[in-house]
């Protein structure tokens, strides 16, 4: 049975991005030594409408990218859009580790489209026992529309905190202390902020917009709560947030691209950096594209640029070490429970909730959690971590 991890985030928050970055950064940065991690997704049986994409192919999509906007130095002054398509479907990614002397585990990363958290959503149900089976809850936070100051309504809609918070709610925890969840607050599209020493602002950020999610959990002895900035990507930054336009390039163009407008000299932003002049193009809508409303919110659109570093992921391998870390500890305490025999009543919870993925391997992943805290692997502090244990005022 595999532990079950849920994404949560809103539209093209970067759930796949931190799976495909988390898939690539064990590769790379942990030792063979210790374990080492494949994909085992069963992608074929899965909807073909694109929401699943492969994590490899995602992974060097971006990696890609960056190649051939260095290579053609289309970015090096200008800005270009990140893609606010939403998925359709719910992803299920199956992760799995192996270690010498165990039989493989696997983890289940669920992704689902933050739609399915609205309340028309007929999906809404389904989450919700998603929610309530779930060990783990990542909440991939776009960290550009958190930070921008002059609307907070911009975050709360685009990043869905507040329907976030109100699933949360349907946490289920067993009454004892052996029943734990952990939930990593996750800000991507960070690295604007972390590269240049502005960790703790994120840090802050995420406290003070969560702050009703974190209130509501972290005085509760069997709920874990982390902040964890990652860059997924490494090389892009945040340049700014602009209305999105939609414009025509001639008179039977009927459907348009979102665009915006240079701020400083007034050129039309196409979304691969590339800039025309108005006069150049048959129409420009005067007023911002309408698909960019959500919940009567005007979201603007979001312009990154290269900063010269190309694919270079930087702590992306953190969730994972401190999911491993949690679950390992989690089944530790119910099978010292389980030792000592308190009675049929644990046991009957135990089958009820509980078919411990470690089993008899249990002790070597305690040994190899124990070499991870040992070499330095696990975060936990600086560049905007932070283990989040009291109330955010």
């Amino acid at each position: 049975m595999a532990h079950k991890i849920i994404m949560l985030g809103g539209r093209r928050s970067g759930k796949s991005s931190i799976l495909s970055s988390i898939l690539y950064a064990l590769n790379q940065h942990t030792s063979g030594d210790l374990f080492v991690v494949s994909d085992q997704t069963n992608y074929s049986a899965q909807s073909l409408d694109g929401s699943c994409p492969r994590l490899s192919e995602k992974r060097l999509e971006v990696d890609n990218y960056l190649r051939i906007r260095t290579r053609d130095r289309v970015g090096e002054n200008s800005s270009f859009q990140v893609d606010m398509t939403p998925n359709k479907g719910k992803g299920s990614y199956i992760l799995r580790t192996d270690i010498t002397g165990a039989a493989p585990v696997d983890f289940e990363f669920i992704d689902v489209p933050g739609e399915w958290m609205e309340d028309s959503s007929t999906h809404h149900n389904e989450l919700r026992d998603i929610i309530a089976q779930s060990d783990v809850y990542v909440i991939a936070i776009d960290t550009p529309y958190m930070m921008q100051q002059d609307n907070e309504n911009i975050n709360t809609v685009y990043n869905r905190i507040e329907e976030i918070t109100s699933m949360m709610a349907n946490i289920k925890i067993e009454d004892n202390s052996y029943d734990k969840k952990m939930i990593i607050l996750c800000p991507v599209k960070c690295e604007k902020w972390v590269r240049h020493g502005r960790a703790d602002e994120v840090a802050e950020a995420v406290k003070r917009s969560y702050r009703t999610l974190i209130n509501t959990w972290v005085s509760h002895e069997a709920v874990d709560i982390w902040i964890m900035p990652i860059q997924t990507v490494g090389g892009i930054e945040h340049s700014k947030l602009l209305d999105g336009y939609r414009f025509y390039k001639t008179e039977k163009d009927k459907v348009g691209e979102l665009c915006s407008k240079d701020d400083l000299t007034g050129q039309i932003m196409l979304k691969d950096g590339k800039m025309l002049q108005e006069s150049s193009i048959y129409h420009i809508d005067e007023d911002p594209d309408k698909s960019l409303y959500f919940s009567y919110t005007q979201i603007p659109l979001s312009w990154y640029k290269t900063n010269g570093a190309g694919f270079s992921p930087k702590f992306c391998e953190q969730p994972a070490y401190h999911i491993i870390e949690f679950l390992v500890h989690k089944e530790s305490l119910v099978m010292d429970m389980k030792e000592r025999d308190l009675g049929g009543g644990f046991l009957g919870w135990l089958r009820r909730i509980f078919n411990p993925p470690f089993g008899k391997y249990l002790r070597r992943y305690q040994e190899m959690v124990n070499q991870l805290n040992n070499r330095g692997y696990i975060k936990t502090g600086e560049d905007g971590f932070k283990h989040v244990k009291s109330i955010v005022m």
